[in-house]
């Protein structure tokens, strides 16, 4: 006669399922909010190291080029050397960071390292000059993210600012080297007001580019050649033009606020009105200029001077091998 049926383990086999169940739910969740979320703190992160970079490398590249120009001894032919992380910290291969689970650690970014990837060009002109000074390009150093979890962004270093494009737009982090503002000269009785612009022409050489994950070496040599001069104008004839041939609106509309900026921090009102005096920002598609000639009110502008240093750099780029 058969045995009769029994169901004394059930119990243990249903609560084993039951369990293992949680814990993959558990694992799901964690996967699915947990993962993106470590992941956009290490992009962030990241790209805030990127940003100090640049700055570390701004300042360096300004004390070579004002060095040669207000020391005794010129430091042109000097190669500086800076490193940037293309990819976040914590793995360099897909699923790595974890020893039980590595399938639960995020999927490190990587980023791109480039020098003058797109052409923007500088044109400075003025009536006390024999021929305008062109920057073609004025080159750039970049690095644009391949973020897996948070939004794309993209710093460089152009004419001695840092500016940053993302998404929302772009925008000036560090400014270039342009100013602005007025000087009095003559007696109280007879002042003579002048406006006075200050720029520092950077160009930056070289085309390369460098992609995926790990570390780059961005090597900077200053080119001979570094020289400031000094144009006084004289009278109301005076013109100093800056011109930027950008390579997309974006730049262009970039640049545009960087010369609103210098004219605000100048006290210069209204530089976008028509025919406005003695500062006028004027666009026309993807060219902005920046327009500075006698005239305006209290005071009246009476000379247009221009102050121009200029310094040119060398760039290039190496992968650093490194053994993990």
């Amino acid at each position: 006669m058969p045995s009769r049926a029994r169901d004394d383990a059930l119990s243990e086999v249903v609560g084993f399922v039951l369990i293992l169940g949680v814990i993959v739910l558990a694992l799901s969740l964690y996967q699915l909010y947990g993962v993106p979320a470590v992941g956009r703190e290490n992009e962030i992160l990241h790209m805030s190291a990127v940003k100090d970079r640049f700055i570390d490398y701004k300042i360096s590249l300004d004390s070579l080029w004002l060095n040669s120009i207000n020391g005794t001894n010129s430091l042109e032919g000097t190669t500086l050397s800076t490193s940037f992380d293309l990819s976040t910290e914590g793995g360099y291969t897909q699923g790595s960071g974890g020893v039980i689970f590595p399938v639960l650690a995020p999927i490190p970014s990587g980023g791109t390292l480039s020098v003058n990837r797109y052409y923007d060009n500088l044109t400075i002109n003025s009536t006390g000059m024999a021929s305008p000074v062109i920057l073609e390009p004025m080159g750039e150093v970049a690095f644009e993210s391949s973020n897996n979890y948070w939004l794309q962004q993209r710093y460089y270093y152009q004419m001695g600012g840092l500016f940053l494009s993302q998404d929302e737009g772009a925008t000036a982090r560090l400014s270039p080297c342009i100013s602005l503002y007025k000087t009095k000269s003559g007696s109280e009785e007879e002042p003579v007001y002048c406006l006075q612009v200050n720029v520092a022409a950077i160009q930056v050489y070289g085309y390369q580019t460098m992609a995926g994950q790990g570390v780059a070496r961005v090597d900077t040599r200053l080119r001979e050649g570094v020289s400031h001069t000094s144009v006084e104008g004289t009278g109301a004839s005076d013109n100093v033009t800056l011109t930027i041939d950008a390579h997309d609106a974006e730049t262009a509309a970039l640049w545009k606020q960087v010369f609103l900026d210098a004219a605000d921090r100048g006290g210069f009102e209204n530089p976008t009105a028509s025919d406005a005096r003695p500062v006028y920002i004027k666009t026309d598609g993807n060219r902005v200029s920046l327009i500075c000639r006698p005239g305006g009110t209290d005071p009246v502008i009476q000379y247009v001077d221009l102050a121009l240093s200029r310094a040119s750099f060398s760039v290039a780029l190496q992968q650093v091998v490194t053994e993990y």
